[in-house]
């Protein structure tokens, strides 16, 4: 049951799924879930992270305020987490590691040991530790995307901190260790399936949108479409080489945008050109770049099963999104 604190001082990130429990529980006393949260909470912080002496009732305090004020998307957390990085080298690892070492020497006089290096000083103070584990604690617990009752989240997180063994977590809590694992397999069955939803939402209403883009293209002056699917207008005649083989090497400058007008990729940002087998693209791509000559310039519009499909492509291309290239070929290798 007992867990290094060492975990939790870098981020709250999961629910254990050994850290809760007892008999006892009645409907309508207490959210389930809500309970289970706050009893990871504060069993992590009575056994998991015992030796840090944290002020508690800071934690409890930044645990509530970041819940009710907080913004999990915010430069905040993102400062507050670098700051809890920050700390992790530089104290909680020091301070492990030595006294992991303590615990291989044999000795009867423990008080001959070396002491262990301080955990607060005045860069990070006791109380400054407490806020920044609170606050983390309290992101987490937002960002479940669930209707908790933190009045329930709170009285579990006293009762995990008012344990005095870490034997006596069924008999004394309000839920069973087995009772809360059946709540965290609900809660994550019910989060996946919510997840699916909208992820079959997201790919019909992009798939929409990119076919009403598609076909609005299509109409435009000296736009062509191949029998794949593929719109393309040659902006510049070229009068060099042109690539004939999905193996041909192709030196570009390009510009990449969604059908919104958002410029997620660009060679000329970047202030070079890029180099690629033609067979090392999307297929969007492999295709359209045979279509012009060297010192040419062509726009390609792509429909979302020749570019990135459903998975989408980082946070910028979505999935079942078309895309918009401008591409300048400068060289052909066969």
């Amino acid at each position: 049951m007992k867990r290094t604190f060492i975990t939790l001082v870098m981020a709250v990130v999961a629910i254990s799924m050994t850290a809760c429990g007892s008999a006892g529980f009645g409907k309508g006393k207490v959210d389930s879930l809500s309970y289970a949260v706050g009893a990871d909470l504060g069993l992590n912080l009575n056994f998991g992270m015992g030796d840090m002496d944290l002020d508690r009732d800071v934690v409890k305090a930044s645990i509530l305020d970041f819940y009710k004020n907080g913004d999990v998307e915010g430069e905040e957390i993102k400062a507050l987490r670098s700051r809890m990085m920050e700390y992790q080298y530089t104290h909680v690892m020091p301070f492990m590691n030595a006294k992991r070492m303590q615990s291989m020497i044999e000795t009867d006089c423990p008080d001959t040991l070396p002491a262990l290096p301080a955990l607060y000083d005045e860069n990070f103070t006791r109380e400054d530790v407490s806020k920044m584990i609170g606050s983390n604690m309290g992101a987490w617990i937002k960002g479940l995307r669930a209707e908790l009752d933190m009045k329930s989240v709170m009285r579990a997180v006293d009762d995990g901190l008012a344990l005095e063994s870490a034997e006596h977590i069924d008999s004394l809590m309000l839920l069973t260790q087995q009772q809360m694992r059946d709540v965290f397999t609900a809660y994550t069955a019910e989060q996946k399936r919510i997840m699916e939803e909208e992820r079959q939402a997201k790919l019909a209403e992009n798939a929409e949108a990119s076919a009403a883009w598609l076909a609005e293209v299509e109409k435009m002056d000296g736009v062509q479409k191949t029998e794949s699917g593929l719109l393309y207008r040659i902006d510049r005649e070229g009068t060099g080489a042109q690539a004939t083989k999905d193996s041909s090497v192709v030196e570009v400058n390009y510009e990449g945008k969604t059908r919104d007008g958002k410029v997620f990729d660009s060679s000329y940002e970047r202030g070079e050109s890029i180099s690629f087998p033609l067979n090392g693209v999307i297929k969007g791509w492999t295709e359209g770049m045979k279509l012009v000559k060297e010192g040419g310039q062509i726009t390609l519009w792509i429909p979302s099963e020749l570019a990135y499909g459903e998975r989408g492509a980082g946070a910028d291309i979505g999935p079942n999104e078309a895309l918009e290239f401008k591409v300048e070929l400068i060289k052909v290798t066969e």
